[in-house]
Parts: structure tokens; sequence; C-alpha cells
């Protein structure tokens, strides 16, 4: 511990005056000082390091003059407790002298004199140098040899203070009981009963009650087992100061202020002619707007004069004329607020200083007339009828504009009459100080490292500081201390660059960082950053004195975050003023936060901004309940469980060795979305070798053969994992989706229902029984189920297609064009969503709308097939087009065999039969068993006349297919075309004995059996389809011909009437298969 007396008081950042003692004077206690008992030690207080038996203040106030005697006893409890014997005393020599009246150190009985033997060491410490700060303070320093556990070290000694300028004025504060317990504190003052002295105290104190007796009054207060004053707890700063007692002659704050006031008024004054009044009217010629000329003013004053505090001498209190700090190029707080005055005045500006407490200036409005209570000046401009203040030893306050009130609570306007205190505290700030923006393009897909860019930008004194200290570092030295930043702030993101700026022309600084976020998704979701409001607010306090005191706010506080991340396709729309917003005032402070998506990109503004420097301690229960709720409400982005990993992610995923089921699992379930079926059930043979006896494990690998078509291995492993546990859903995931392939919907609507028995809201089940639906004719059940699947997973393109198609059939033109709209909303950056939504809208001749929608899913992604599915939309006329399309397709993927057999078809539409034949022939060559190739080749052989080559390729495919579907596709090529109708049959009659009943598998026969004029049997099959689906056009429309060709004309016209309805486009098609009524 440093032991000092505390004597040493600050006005205007300066000392005072008059040299008086450089030296350390050793003498008697004068005969005013009134002798103190030291108190014997408390056992209590043992434990710390010392022990503060006497704290002793007394003052002697004479006019002019202030004699303050100090007087300590501490006991040393401790070897910690032995650097409290490094005694320093300070004091100014212009206008103090300190004498040192005793220095012992008492070990029981004995008293040890260490004045006897020591001497005191006098220096000039000047510690505030590298500050610009000289306040000419000496300092006289002892160390008390041999000093030991257990001594108690008394000093005592006086410092006489007498400052000229204050025109035999005083003043003093006493607050020294505020740090540690105190056996006995003692105050007491005394001055001539003609001196008005005014006396104030703060803290738990006693009242004082001064007594005037022969001609002086006396004031005392003697205090044992004084403890520190604990103030309460987040009050403003006027609560903590505790125990004072304040002294002044000052009656009120204007004597303070004229008798400054003079010293200012001189000082500012400009001479007639010289260098300062060249820079004058060098300002007068720049501009005839005073604010300009104002702001040239303090650009000279701030930027060409350098501060430098000058606090010894007079120039404590006294500033330095305009012209000598001029001359210097230097000058401290009053230099340059008299050499800004000066200037300002003669440019007929009006201006004032103003004295203010940088630190302490909560609660001068309070407390006694001082002129110690200050300590730093500025200037008050009014220009119209606004007031600027200035501040001369600031830098880079280039614009009027920009200055705000300065948040000192209180000024002192130094004017010579009628001087009261002025509020100076700024209104709540309308423009964020900071504002960071935080931009993450996660497109790729969520395990991606995302490139992102973070800009802080930062306004106000943060901005001015920032530009003053990178200007002030070496490049290297900026680089590490921006790296150190971003690494603090934003730890998960790799920095690529990084860039600071200061923008001198709106007083912004920027901090810029690019980099890529590793986003952490792993729980499902991803917390945003820095997006929280409230916080864990803790105000209760402790019973005491002013526990009714209000709270502190941070004031002026405004800061603004926006956090943008660009999202893969398939997260749910978002809207603003939702669960997610907050817009409240709690404890002082505005909380504001909004959240939307709009497409594929999600949005965050937070925002927090203090509207008043404290609150009411009455409304701190409420406010520390709502600022801990609210710190609850974190905004999570939630990964939608229909997401399915990105080509990038997959590529990430592979390249990685899982080395857990779960991991193993998780990736294959990926790659089965991905349609990528040997990578995932490589993974889930993996998966098996690792836990053979898990159901989770068969039934993935189950699922993944059933996809490839290995139905007696899907079925081994499937009723294995039932074996082990049979409330698996995945069990009936895979016996659904092979339900569907060998054409048996009743069973795949039993599989997937009873999955969702063991897994409710599950999308891949409803969305796999609304097709199985819709193949047993359930039309309202099908549409049931995709709108559930749907909502759950909006990303399902194919669903808002079935749909679709089933209010065609219902005669829904509206209801179905719906979807097409509703699926671009959904998903507005999913090329695929646009392409399925193109294909509706094409359907109901909607053809603009549809074209845009091909473009939109070009635009985001040019794949081949959403080419593919343009080119299929151009008019006949527009074969041109439709060829240029398949090229497109072609030159991204040109063994793209669906795009080869569209241009082949073209080409024959076109009459060019031979090219056609040219453009399969060759394709057939790199992939001889692609069987639509080999259908499209039969057709146009067929149409050509070349009946033996076409039968030939008919047959190679016919005998590879073994799937009821594929089956019924090549039997309805064949009807439309009306070629190989013998074998087209055998290919109907091979789907239905593989899934019998099928509505759609029925229509084609019927269409065969229509084109082979067995009109009864053809009616037969259209009435058993229109059973299932009474909504089917294409059954109506069929059994409607075959109708007319039996001369059942009112028959035929009821089916077609029927057809059209439900598709108006539907007699168009049949005309195109040459089929009429």
């Amino acid at each position: 511990m440093r032991t000092g007396l505390g004597l040493v008081a600050v006005a205007l950042a300066c000392g005072q005056q008059a040299r008086a003692a450089e030296q350390v004077q050793i003498a008697p206690a004068p005969a005013w000082v009134v002798p103190v008992v030291v108190p014997a030690s408390d056992e209590k207080q043992r434990a710390a390091p010392i022990e503060l038996l006497l704290a002793d203040r007394q003052l002697l106030l004479e006019r002019g003059k202030v004699s303050s005697h100090t007087g300590l006893a501490m006991r040393i409890n401790t070897p910690q407790g032995l650097a409290a014997g490094n005694i320093s005393l300070p004091w100014r020599p212009e206008t103090d002298v300190l004498t040192v009246h005793r220095l012992v150190i008492r070990r029981g009985d004995k008293v040890i004199d260490v004045l006897a033997d020591q001497r005191f060491t006098v220096i000039r410490r000047e510690q505030n140098l590298e500050n610009a700060v000289l306040d000419g303070v000496l300092t006289a320093n002892i160390q008390p040899e041999g000093l030991q556990v257990g001594d108690v070290l008394e000093l005592a000694a006086t410092v006489v203070s007498s400052d000229p300028v204050l025109g035999g004025r005083v003043e003093a504060v006493v607050a020294d009981w505020n740090g540690l317990p105190v056996g006995r504190a003692h105050f007491r003052a005394q001055w001539p009963a003609a001196l008005k002295v005014r006396l104030r105290q703060d803290g738990a104190l006693p009242p004082l009650k001064p007594a005037t007796a022969n001609g002086r009054t006396v004031v005392a207060l003697t205090l044992d087992g004084l403890m520190p004053e604990q103030p309460p707890k987040g009050a403003p700063l006027r609560y903590r100061y505790g125990r004072q007692i304040e002294l002044t002659d000052f009656a009120s704050w204007a004597e303070p202020a004229a008798l400054l006031a003079p010293l200012y008024r001189k000082a500012a004054a400009l001479p007639a002619d010289g260098a300062l009044m060249k820079e004058v009217e060098r300002i007068r010629q720049l501009s005839p707007d005073p604010v300009k000329r104002a702001e040239a003013a303090l650009a000279l004053v701030q930027d060409r004069i350098r501060y430098v505090a000058l606090a010894m001498g007079q120039g404590g209190l006294v500033p330095a004329d305009a012209e000598v700090t001029w001359s210097r190029r230097y000058g401290d707080c009053k230099g340059k607020t008299v050499l800004l005055i000066g200037l300002l005045q003669a440019l007929g500006i009006t201006a004032e200083p103003v004295a203010v407490n940088v630190a302490t200036g909560d609660g001068i409005d309070a407390r006694l007339p001082m002129i110690g209570l200050f300590n730093h000046v500025l200037v008050r401009a009014t220009i119209g009828d606004r007031s600027y203040w200035m501040d001369g030893t600031r830098q880079g306050d280039g614009s009027l504009a920009r200055l705000r009130v300065p948040y000192f609570r209180w000024g002192l306007p130094l004017v010579e009459r009628g001087a009261t205190l002025v509020r100076m505290v700024p209104p709540p700030l309308t423009v964020p100080d900071e504002v960071t923006t935080i931009r993450m393009d996660a497109r790729a897909g969520l395990a991606v490292p995302a490139p992102t860019t973070i800009e802080v930008l930062t306004r106000g004194d943060d901005a001015i500081g920032a530009k003053l200290g990178f200007a002030a570092v070496t490049e290297a030295a900026r680089d590490q201390w921006m790296r150190d930043y971003w690494k603090r702030s934003y730890d998960f993101i790799e920095v690529k660059s990084m860039s600071q700026s200061f923008d001198a022309a709106t007083g912004e600084h920027r901090l810029r960082m690019e980099g890529l976020a590793r986003m952490d998704w792993s729980s499902g979701w991803y917390e945003t950053d820095g997006t929280g409001v409230g916080y864990k607010a803790d105000f209760r306090r402790e019973p005491g004195p002013d526990r009714d005191a209000p709270f502190a706010v941070g004031y002026p506080v405004y800061e603004q975050l926006t956090q943008t991340i660009l999202l893969p396709p398939g997260f749910p729309a978002m809207k603003a003023d939702g669960k997610n917003d907050i817009s409240e005032t709690v404890a002082g402070r505005e909380y504001r936060r909004t959240a939307f998506m709009e497409g594929s990109t999600f949005t965050v503004v937070r925002s927090e901004r203090t509207i008043a420097p404290e609150f009411p301690a009455a409304e701190a229960p409420a406010a520390e309940e709502r600022l801990r709720a609210l710190a609850k409400e974190t905004l999570y982005l939630r990964r939608p469980n229909s997401y399915r990993l990105t080509d990038a992610e997959l590529k990430l995923a592979m390249a990685e060795q899982p080395t857990t089921v779960e991991a193993l699992l998780e990736r294959g379930g990926s790659l089965l979305d991905a349609e990528r079926f040997d990578d995932a059930l490589a993974d889930f043979e993996r998966a098996v070798t690792m836990q053979p006896n898990s159901a989770e494990v068969l039934a993935a690998r189950g699922l993944a053969k059933v996809w490839k078509r290995d139905f007696a291995g899907a079925r081994k492993d499937l009723d294995a994992a039932a074996a082990l546990k049979p409330d698996v859903p995945r069990i009936f995931h895979a016996r659904g989706v092979m339900a569907d392939f060998e054409g048996k919907p009743a069973d795949a609507v039993a599989a997937y229902s009873r999955a969702l028995e063991l897994k409710p809201n599950n999308s891949f089940a409803l969305g796999r029984r609304a097709y199985a639906q819709q193949a047993l004719g359930k039309t309202d059940a099908a549409l049931s189920d995709a709108a559930q699947a749907i909502k759950l997973s909006p990303r399902w393109s194919d669903l808002y297609l079935l749909r679709a198609n089933i209010l065609r059939r219902q005669g829904k033109t509206e209801a179905a064009i719906a979807e097409a709209t509703a699926l671009m909303a959904a998903n507005p950056e999913d090329a695929y969503a646009h392409a399925v939504a193109g294909s509706i809208l094409a359907a109901f001749d909607r053809r603009e709308e549809a074209m845009k929608a091909f473009d939109r899913a070009i635009a985001i992604r040019p794949d081949p097939y959403f080419y593919l599915a343009r080119s299929a939309r151009w008019l006949p006329s527009e074969k041109a087009r439709k060829l240029a399309d398949l090229d497109a397709a072609l030159k991204l993927n040109p063994g793209y065999t669906s795009a080869l057999a569209a241009k082949a078809e073209t080409q024959a539409d076109a009459g060019d039969i031979p090219g056609a034949l040219a453009t399969l022939d060759a394709a057939l060559k790199t992939s001889p068993d692609d069987r639509g190739l080999l259908t499209v080749r039969g057709l146009l052989l067929a149409k050509k006349g070349d009946m033996a080559r076409a039968t030939k390729d008919f047959a190679a495919v016919s005998a590879k297919t073994t799937d009821a579907t594929e089956l019924n596709n090549l039997c309805w090529e064949k009807a439309t075309a009306g070629v190989a109708l013998a074998m087209a049959l055998e290919e109907c009659d091979r789907a239905l004995k593989l899934a019998p009943g099928i509505a759609g598998f029925l229509d084609s026969r019927g269409m065969v059996l229509l084109r082979l004029g067995r009109l009864d049997e053809a009616i037969a099959d259209y009435g058993k389809a229109l059973a299932q689906e009474p909504d089917q056009a294409e059954s109506l429309y069929g059994r409607a011909v075959a109708w007319a060709r039996k001369g059942e004309r009112a028959k035929s016209d009821a089916d077609a009437a029927a057809a059209i309805k439900r598709d108006p486009k539907v007699k168009e098609r049949f005309e195109g298969y040459g089929l009429t009524r």
C-alpha cells in the first residue's frame, strides 16, 4: 500500500501557482491542531494486511489559505502489509508548504523516531508525462527502516496551500474514510467567524454542528469502529462518492465563474495584427458561412496546436494568452480554449468557456460551488439558435453537424455575471454509433464453409479514436490488432482478408473482414450471431443507505447488427413481426429485433439503444425478470427435416471417413436422397459390419436394396430388422417403396400408414402415401396427404405436381395453377421447383408464365434437365428454339440420353427421319442398352415402315423390363403411336398382372384395345379405370371415341364433354394420336 496524504487537488487539469517550498519541512504540529488518541488494535481486524487505527483530518481555513493536517496510525498485520511502509507525500511547491511533524514506529512500549536517522527523498515524478501532462507535483518519499509485522506506524503532516489566483477565497474537500475499516476517524475544521464558510456532507455521517466561540467557528466529529460504506449496487456515480465533507466560502456558482472569467477574457484577446489575425482573415476568406468558419477555426486549434497540459505555476488556473499558445504551437485545455474563443469572436461568432469535470460531473449540481470540482474547460459557441460544444483538445471534429453535447452532466459557464450550472446530457442517439453487418453465403450447403463478409462501422468518438489509434502504429501492428480482434469476435471464421479505413467526410471508421465461416449446425439448429437481447440481470441490493437509488445505464449507446444468411433452398418462410421479433424498452434500453425470410435469404436486424442515463429502482424487479426472460429468447435457424445435402456437401461428406454407425447412417441417408444408391448401400454395409444386430442399420440397408430393385435382399434385411425391433419406421418406408415398385398401392398405403403411426408428421411417408392413394383412385386422400407432406417439406416439388394433376382431372383449373404459384413462392431459389412449376403452367396453356418459370430455373442453375423441360414447351413452329435447348442440354451432358431422344423426335417431327435415326444410332453406340433410345428408334423405324428393325428394338426393351410402371410406359408409347399393338397389349397385360387394377394401366390397355378395334373390351377397361379415378380425362375421352365408333353418339358426347371439362386440351392430344370421334 502506498501511503499518501491525498492533499493535491486538480483544478481545470492544471496545478496552482507561486512556488513556496521545494523541500519537506520538519517541525512540530501547529498549535491549532488538536491531539487525537490512537485507539487500541481490534483483534477482529488482524486478518487484513494492515489495520488503520487512526485517520485524522483537521483543517484551518483562513482568507486565501487552507491548512490541512493529516494524522495516520496503522498496524502492520502480515508480511503483505509491510508494503504500507512505502510513504509518499505529494505537494505543489508553487502553492504548498509540506511540513512533517512526526513519523514513528511503535513496537510494544518502544517508540522509534524514524526521522532521527532518515530523511525524505524529494523527487519530481510527472506521473502523467506520457499523456502530455506536466503537473509540477513533488513527492516526498521515505521507507522506514526496520519496519516489522506487529509494528504500528504513525505519521503526522500538514500542507499549507495559498493561491493568489483565488482572490482570497477558500475551499476544501475531505473524503478520507471510504477505503478501509478505521479504528478511529476524526475530523475537525475551524475558521474565523467572519469568514462565511458553507458546509456540506455526504454519506453515512452524523450531522456536523458548527459552534462559534472567541471569534472562531469549529466543527468536529469523532467516530470509532468506522467500516467502509458500501454504495448501492449499480447506482449512478453520485451515490458512490462515499463519506465526504465540503467547505467553501463561495456563496453561489456565479462567484467562482466571475473569478475566472476575466482571466479567459484577457487571454482570448487577439492582437490587432500579427500571425493570428492573418489566420482569421484566411478563415474568413474560405466561406461566408459561419458554420464553415467555425469548423476551420476548430480544425486549426485541434490539428495545429498539440496538447500539453500545463498544470504547474499559474498554469493550474490561468490560461496562457492565445498569442502565446499559437507561437508555442502547444497548449493545454485552457490555452486551446482561449485560442479558439479568440478566433471565433474575431470571426463574429459568440463563444464562451465552460468548465466541466470529465470524470465525476455527476451530482455537481448538489455540491457546494468550488473551482476544484472542475478539471477541464471547453467552448460553447452559438451560431443562429444552436449551440455547439467545441473541445480544442480533441482531434478530428471536422463537422459541427456531428458534434454532440458532451456527456459531462454539468458545466459552469465562465462568465462575469449570473453564471449558473448548465445541464450537459446529450439526447438519446438517433443514428447507431456502431453498425455491424454480417453476410454469410451458405448456398453451397450448410456443412460447406460459407464465404462471409463482416463490416463494423463506428461513428463518433470511437471512430475518431480508431482512426488515431491505427495511424499511430505500424502496418504490422495494425494487422496483428485486426487479426486478434476478428479471432476474438468470430473464432469460427477463417479470415482471408481484412482492412480498415476512415472516411473524413462522414467521420465513419470501418473494419472489414472476408473469410470462410464454419457454421455449427450439429444440433440441427444454428444460433445467429450477436442477435441476442437482454442478459442475466441482477438488480438485487443489500439493505443499506440509498437502497432506492436509481440504476445507472450506459449512456448514450446505440448499436445495430444486421445478419444476412443466404441459405440453400428448402427453409420455411419467416415473416417480420413473428415470434422471434422483439420491440421492448426495459431498464432504460430499447431492444429491437426483427427476423424474416425472403426467398432463401434470412435476415435479422437487432439493435440496442439507451434512452436515459438511469432508471428508477422501483422498476428494477420487473426489469430483472424481463431481461432474464429476453436473454433466453435466442434466435435460431432450424435445419428443415426435409433438408437434403447439396452436391458440395456430398463431396465433402464423401471425402471423409465416418468412424461411427451414426455417421454412416447419416451420410448414407443423404446419399439415398441424392439417388446415389450404390454409395449409400456401401455405407450401410459398413454400418452392418459394425452393428450386425441393429434393426435401424438393417432397415437402412434394406431400403437401399429396395431402391436398387434387389427385392429379395431387401425382404431379408427388413424381416431381420423387424424380428429385432418391429417398430422401426424405416422398415415400413422400405416396404412401402417396394410395394410401389411392385405395383401394389394398397400394400404401400398400409406400410406408409404404419410408418406414420410410429412417427407422426413423417413427410416421407405422407408424400409416398399420397402417390399410392392416387394410384388407388383415392384422390381426396392423395390431396390431403400431399398437402400435409408439403407443409412439412415445402421443397418436395413433385407433390405440388401430383396435386396439380389431380386438381386438373377434377376440373379445378385455378386451384391446379395455384399449386405452381405456391411452389415457386415456397422455393424461390430452387431451380427444380421453377421447372416443375413451368410444367404445371404449360399444362394449362399458361405459356408465357411457364416459359418465365423455365427461364428462372435455368438462371438459378443451368442444368441439362431444365433445358430439356423447356424444349418440350416450345410450339411446333419453334423447332429452332427447341433444338437450341436440346443442344444446350447436350453441351452440358453429351451423353444425356433423354435429350438425345428428344432431339431425334424433333428431327423426325421436322421430317428429317434419316437425321433422327442417325442421332439415335450414334447415341446407341455409346449406350447400346438404353431403353429410352431403343424405344424412340423403334417408334421412328415403325413410322418409316421398317417394322422388322422396329420390332427388334421393341423386343430388346420389353425383354429387359420387369417393372410394372415401366411396362405400362412401353405399352402407352406404342398405343399412342399406333404401332406394334400386339406387343403393346402383351406389355399392358404383364403390367396389370404385376399390379392388378391400377387405373393408369387399365387406361393404357384401353387405348391399345381401341386401336385394335376391340371396342367393347376397350370400353370395359376404360370403365374399370374410371371406377377408380372418375376424373381421369384420358379415360373419359378414350371411351368417348370407343362409343362413337360403336355408334353410341349420346354416350360419346357425354364422356367427351366430361373429359374436356376436366382437361380442355385432351381432345387436341387425342387428335395428335390420330384418334377422333
